[in-house]
C-alpha cells in the first residue's frame, strides 16, 4: 500500500529541478476491551535538486530520509507497560562528495509500572540507543566515528513516575544505571565516547585492548509530552537528563548530559503534511574537535565537549490509515 506511491512520487519527481516528498502512514489504535492503545508513524522524504550550467554555482544532489515510530501503551487495574520504538536513516549523494549519512538512529525503550498513589506510579525504565551502520569524520571518508554498538547506550532505571494525563509524563529515577558499549575495538583504543583507551608501548603498539564497556551509576530524569498543542499541529517533545554520581574526576559530576528530542508535525490538509525535527545533544564524555580555517584549509586545533545540534524539515504528501 505504501510502496507503490512512493515509487510513482520519486519517479515522477527526479525530472523536475527540485523535488521533496514526504510520505507518512500514520496507524493509531485504541482497543478498550483489551486495555492496548497503539501509536505509529512511518514516513519517507526525498529531496532531489539538478542543476545545469548554473552560473551561480552549486551541485546536483539527492537526499531522503526514513523514519518510524510505534507506541504500544497496555494499561489494566494499577499496571501499566509501555513500549516504544523510533528508528531512521538517511542517506545524501552528489557527484563531487559521492555518497553521506545524514540520518541514523535506533531507539527503543520499555517501561514497567504500578500505581502508587494518585497519578504516580513505581516505575522502571530501560532504554537502548544506538546507529544501524558506520558514521565518518566528513569531510575524511575514511577515518571511522561511530559503528553498530559503538556507541551503544543503556539505560537502567529505578524510580517514580508523575502522569498527570495520557499526553505527558515525568520519570524520576535517584538509582540509574548507564552502560556505555564501544564494541568497534578501533574506536575502544582511542577511548571514544568515555571508555578507558589502549595503553600503548613507544612505537604506538597495543599493549592492553581499551575497554568496550563504560558503566555509570547516578540520577535520570525523563520528560515527556506528547499532544495537539492547536489545530493540525503535534507536538512531540522528550528531554533526558543523566548525572553521573560516580565519575573518577570529582569535577565532573555536577556535569548533566543533555538528550532532547522535539518533533513539530504539521497537518495542512487531508493529503499535505510537514513536520520539523529538533535534536539538542550535550554529553561531557564525547569530545568534538574545534576547527578553524587556516591558510583557506580547515585545521583541526583542539577537542572538547560542546552543544551538538540537529535539525530537519520535510513537507509533502501524507496517507492516514
Amino acid at each position: 500500500m505504501v510502496l507503490m506511491p512512493v515509487i510513482l512520487l520519486f519517479f515522477g519527481g527526479v525530472r523536475t529541478s527540485a523535488t521533496a516528498i514526504s510520505l507518512t502512514d500514520t496507524l493509531q489504535m485504541n482497543d478498550s476491551a483489551s486495555y492496548t492503545r497503539i501509536n505509529a508513524l512511518a514516513s519517507l522524504q526525498i529531496n532531489q535538486i539538478s542543476l545545469s550550467n548554473w552560473a551561480e554555482g552549486g551541485e546536483s544532489n539527492w537526499s531522503g530520509i526514513t523514519f518510524g515510530k510505534f507506541n504500544l501503551l497496555y494499561r489494566k487495574d494499577k499496571m501499566k507497560v509501555e513500549f516504544t520504538t523510533h528508528l531512521g536513516y538517511g542517506l545524501s549523494w552528489s557527484k563531487e562528495h559521492g555518497r553521506r549519512k545524514s540520518d541514523d538512529r535506533v531507539d527503543l525503550s520499555v517501561g514497567f509500572g504500578y500505581s502508587a498513589f494518585k497519578k504516580w506510579y513505581y516505575s522502571s525504565v530501560v532504554k537502548f540507543k544506538s546507529q544501524f551502520s558506520k558514521g565518518y569524520k566528513y569531510p575524511d571518508d575514511s577515518t571511522v566515528v561511530s559503528d553498530l554498538l559503538s556507541p551503544a547506550n543503556v539505560f537502567a532505571s529505578l524510580g517514580l513516575e508523575y502522569k498527570p494525563a495520557d499526553y505527558a509524563s515525568v520519570f524520576l529515577s535517584p538509582a540509574s544505571g548507564r552502560f556505555i558499549l564501544v564494541m568497534n575495538q578501533e574506536l575502544a583504543d582511542k577511548g571514544a565516547y568515555g571508555v578507558t583507551q589502549a595503553v600503548r608501548n613507544d612505537s604506538g603498539c597495543v599493549i592492553v585492548p581499551g575497554r568496550n564497556l563504560r558503566a555509570e551509576f547516578g540520577i535520570n530524569v525523563i520528560l515527556n509530552l506528547r499532544r495537539d498543542i492547536m489545530r493540525n499541529v503535534n507536538l512531540d517533545s522528550k528531554l533526558n537528563l543523566f548525572n553521573n554520581y560516580l565519575d573518577e574526576d570529582t569535577g565532573n559530576r555536577w556535569n548533566i548530559d543533555v538528550d532532547w528530542e522535539t518533533a513539530f508535525n504539521f497537518k495542512i490538509n487531508s493529503y499535505l503534511s510537514s513536520n520539523l525535527f529538533l535534536h539538542f545533544l550535550y554529553d561531557h564524555e564525547v569530545a568534538i574537535p574545534t576547527v578553524e580555517m587556516m591558510d583557506g584549509k580547515k585545521v583541526e586545533v583542539g577537542v572538547g565537549p560542546k552543544l551538538q545540534f540537529r535539525e530537519h524539515f520535510g513537507i509533502g504528501l501524507s496517507v492516514k490509515v
